[in-house]
């Protein structure tokens, strides 16, 4: 699998993933966010750091909600993910995009329901595994 869509369905907003390259303990890949006002696309990597995959199991695992951000970013900062839930099981996924000279960045948010977290944490560790 080398591409991954996750829609939101409270506005149809898209966080999409594709594979650039794979070496031995790296996935090179480019982000993607697409919602119905802003649209941005970053490179992001798996050097030194774990894949998005681990952030939405961990989202996964507490379906229930949670009290401190949940975070995940590549090395370089390139691409950040901050994630937040409330009682009642709307999950905020803070998106940020840097450009190319971090002169420029896009800063989403994208919200998906608790129920959707097992099935996204279970197509990320396959687009990552």
């Amino acid at each position: 699998m080398n591409h991954l869509e996750l829609k939101s369905p409270d506005d149809g907003s898209l966080l999409t993933f594709d594979v650039i390259s794979r070496y031995k303990g790296e996935t090179v890949f480019n982000v993607a966010v697409k919602t119905p006002w802003f649209a941005g696309i970053a490179p992001s990597s798996t050097y030194m750091v774990t894949s998005p995959a681990d952030l939405f199991r961990e989202m996964a695992n507490d379906w229930m909600g949670w009290k401190q951000k949940k975070t995940w970013s590549d090395l370089e900062e390139r691409v950040s993910f901050e994630a937040t839930s409330d009682a009642t099981g709307h999950i905020s996924l803070r998106i940020v995009l840097n450009g190319d000279h971090y002169d420029s960045c896009l800063k989403v948010c994208v919200r998906y329901e608790a129920g959707q977290l097992s099935g996204m944490a279970d197509e990320l560790a396959q687009f990552f595994g």
